[in-house]
């Protein structure tokens, strides 16, 4: 799981302002009852409403003390001796005032919470491209279930529609509050240059801590373009994915990154062909996951019940978290 910080309130004014400092960094509020063990124990920063902090003292069970734990103190109330006891009972390390405190409050989450930035290029070695699309309809679906904020860039002509797919998907049903995906189409009629679709990609970072890139690995400006690339995903069938063109994606792939993934889909995935992908069929394939799929879909009535799959979400999903960086950590 990606690092969050976790506000405790149950004021809309506290969220709201604490939201304006937070930008680019999972934010999860909780109302102090709907508080869980595992939110309080998960997140990389904890930070109390003064009005919530009574609450939580009086929970059956104390929660542990944490060194992440801040007290947010009105500024009035700043010097009350109650402030003062809830932070000892609490374990909180930091008060800070808000919102005349809230430099030292972002110079705060900075420092505990990395949140470096990650792209991820999906490659589809079909001609046709339907796979890619339909994977990188799947990651934004995930990414938005999984509360991340996410740059998704289709530089890719597709025989299926990701515009279509999404707005099959209906976002609408995903739970109020969540993550978002901020969508990029590069134009049919006038493609872009591979310098248009660099500086895209590097203003989509910039703002996003997850951007997806689909791309064309047929296109020769696309190899230039993977030196950006923190993870590749090559989607294929389990018809396919031992065949020559997957492994040359593959191969070029990882000429620009250590980090790339195999996903493979079909609802053969046994016998020969399973063992055959588990060996990497000689292609070298330094990391791989497989879901029983039937082939992709090529109708909108077919695509709902594809991108409908939240089991076949979060396994994508979770690729992406076990390649992403963290804090300490290079890549």
């Amino acid at each position: 799981m990606s690092c969050f910080v976790l506000l405790i309130t149950d004021l809309n004014a506290v969220h709201h302002e604490i939201a304006s400092h937070t930008r680019g960094i999972r934010l999860v509020t909780r109302e102090p009852h709907q508080l869980t063990r595992q939110d309080w124990d998960s997140a990389a920063v904890v930070l109390v409403d003064a009005q919530a902090a009574p609450i939580l003292r009086a929970r059956p069970q104390p929660l542990p003390h944490r060194d992440a734990v801040t007290l947010l103190v009105d500024p009035e109330d700043h010097a009350e001796a109650d402030m003062y006891r809830h932070a000892l009972d609490l374990g909180a390390s930091h008060l800070i005032t808000i919102p005349d405190a809230a430099g030292a409050l972002r110079k705060q989450i900075s420092q505990v919470v990395d949140s470096p930035r990650m792209v991820v290029a999906i490659l589809d070695p079909a001609p046709t491209g339907e796979s890619g699309t339909i994977t990188t309809a799947c990651l934004a679906l995930a990414s938005a279930a999984a509360g991340e904020h996410l740059g998704l860039l289709d530089a890719r002509h597709s025989s299926v529609d990701l515009h279509a797919a999404l707005t099959c998907a209906r976002f609408d049903l995903l739970p109020a509050g969540r993550g978002s995906v901020h969508v990029l189409f590069a134009p049919d009629e006038h493609p872009p240059t591979a310098e248009e679709i660099r500086q895209t990609m590097t203003d989509l970072a910039h703002q996003h801590a997850v951007t997806l890139v689909h791309l064309d690995p047929h296109q020769p400006h696309t190899r230039a373009l993977l030196d950006g690339v923190d993870l590749v995903i090559v989607p294929v069938s389990s018809q396919t994915a031992t065949e020559p063109h997957a492994r040359d994606v593959v191969s070029a792939a990882r000429r620009h990154t250590p980090h790339v993934h195999v996903h493979i889909t079909g609802a053969d995935l046994h016998g020969d062909v399973a063992e055959a992908i588990a060996a990497g069929a000689g292609a070298g394939y330094p990391s791989m996951s497989a879901s029983t799929r039937g082939a992709v879909p090529t109708d909108s009535s077919q695509w709902s019940a594809a991108l409908t799959d939240g089991s076949h979400h979060r396994r994508l999903w979770e690729v992406i978290a076990r390649h992403r960086p963290r804090a300490g950590r290079t890549t």
